[in-house]
C-alpha cells in the first residue's frame, strides 16, 4: 500500500473558512454542517488538482517490483484499480549480471499493448486489470521455480509461468519460488479474498484481484535470457471525500492554499455565474503554476530526435516524447 502524505485540512475547515465572506451564504449557509453542496465541491477541487498530464512528485507510487520470467508477457500485481490513476513510468534493471554498472535501458510507459510473442528487452509497459492478463495453469508436479537472482549469467531458464488460473478461477502468482508439490494443491473457493496464501511443496501462491492492476511488457523473455527487474511507477486517484471529517490526502498542505482558492471559487457558482467564469479560470491557472513550481529541476529523460520534424537544428528547443510541456530547455 503507498504512504499518503499528512493533511490536516478537511471539508468542514473548508466551509468554516467560506463563512468568513458573506457573499458564500447563498452556498454554505450562515451555520451548521451542511454535507452539500460542500462534498461536492471538495471532490472536484481533488479531482482539478490530482488529474493532470504532468506527474505531481508528492502523489508518485511504485509498483511491487516483479521479474521477467519465460515467455511471461503480463504480470498481475496487489495494487488495487481504486488507487492507480495512471502509470507515470518504469525503469527496468538487469539482473544476474555483475557488471559495473549494471544495465538499465530505457523504457516507457504507453496507454496499450497487444499481446506478443516477440523475445527480446522490453521498452515499453502498460497498465491492464488483473482479470484480463494471460496466464498460465499449474505447470504440474514437481516443477521447479528457479528464483531469478540466484545465479549470474543465465537465470531461471526454463521458470513456468509464474501468474496462473486455478481450478476455481481465482488468479495465483507465485510469492515464494521452490518446488511444486507431488499433487496439484486444493485450490481456494471461487472468489477468495487476495493476499490468500497457497502451499504448494515449497511453492507458495497468492491470490490477486482480478480487479487489481496488472504490468505488460512489449518483449518477453525466453529460457536462458536475460532476467530484467522492472519497477513501475504511477500516480494514485484523487481520493474519495466522502464525509465532512475527510481530509485532502495526499494533497500536501502547503496546497492549502489552492484547494481554498478553489472551494471560493466554487460558491460564486451559486451566487454569481460571471464572477464564477472569472475566478474558476484563474484557479485552474494557479494550479498549473503550482505545478511548474513543484518541478523547476531540468529534465534529463526520455528519447528526442537530434533534429525537429519540420527541419532546423535540435539545439533550438525540441520538445520531449514524454509529458506536456517538457523540452531540453528544462521549462
Amino acid at each position: 500500500m503507498p504512504n499518503t502524505n499528512s493533511s490536516t485540512l478537511n471539508t468542514q475547515n473548508l466551509i468554516d473558512y467560506a463563512r468568513v465572506f458573506d457573499w458564500t451564504v447563498p452556498t454554505v449557509g450562515l451555520a451548521g454542517y451542511d454535507d452539500e453542496p460542500a462534498l461536492s465541491f471538495a471532490q472536484i477541487i481533488v479531482q482539478q488538482i490530482m488529474n493532470k498530464n504532468d506527474p505531481w512528485k508528492w502523489n508518485s507510487y511504485r509498483f511491487p517490483a516483479f521479474f521477467t520470467s519465460p515467455y511471461q508477457q503480463d504480470f498481475p500485481t496487489s495494487i488495487s484499480q481504486n488507487l492507480m490513476g495512471w502509470l507515470e513510468g518504469a525503469t527496468i534493471i538487469q539482473q544476474n549480471n555483475n557488471s559495473q554498472p549494471i544495465p538499465q535501458p530505457p523504457i516507457r510507459a504507453v496507454a496499450r499493448l497487444q499481446p506478443t510473442s516477440l523475445c527480446g528487452t522490453p521498452s515499453e509497459v502498460c497498465w491492464i486489470l488483473n482479470r484480463n492478463a494471460i496466464t498460465g495453469l499449474w505447470p504440474g508436479a514437481n516443477v521447479a521455480y528457479q528464483n531469478p537472482l540466484a545465479s549470474l549469467g543465465g537465470g531461471p531458464g526454463s521458470n513456468p509461468l509464474t501468474a496462473i488460473t486455478d481450478t476455481n478461477g481465482n488468479i495465483q502468482v507465485v510469492t515464494t519460488y521452490g518446488v511444486t508439490g507431488n499433487t496439484q494443491p486444493s485450490w481456494p473457493a471461487a472468489s477468495t479474498a487476495a493476499g490468500t496464501v497457497t502451499n504448494d511443496g515449497t511453492v507458495r501462491w497468492t491470490v490477486q484481484d482480478p480487479n487489481g492492476v496488472a504490468i505488460r511488457v512489449n518483449a518477453i523473455a525466453s529460457n536462458g535470457s536475460v532476467v530484467w527487474q522492472v519497477l513501475p511507477v504511477y500516480q494514485q486517484k484523487p481520493p474519495t471525500i466522502s464525509s465532512l471529517s475527510s481530509t485532502f490526502a495526499p494533497i500536501p498542505d502547503d496546497l492549502e492554499y489552492l484547494i481554498k482558492q478553489g472551494f471560493l471559487a466554487l460558491c460564486w457558482k451559486k451566487s454569481d455565474k460571471k464572477t464564477f467564469q472569472i475566478e474558476y479560470a484563474q484557479w485552474l491557472a494557479d494550479i498549473k503554476d503550482a505545478l511548474g513550481a513543484s518541478d523547476r529541476e531540468t529534465q534529463d529523460f526520455g528519447i528526442s530526435p537530434s533534429e525537429p520534424i519540420t527541419g532546423g537544428s535540435g539545439l533550438g528547443g525540441y520538445s520531449y516524447p514524454g509529458w506536456q510541456g517538457w523540452s531540453n530547455s528544462g521549462n
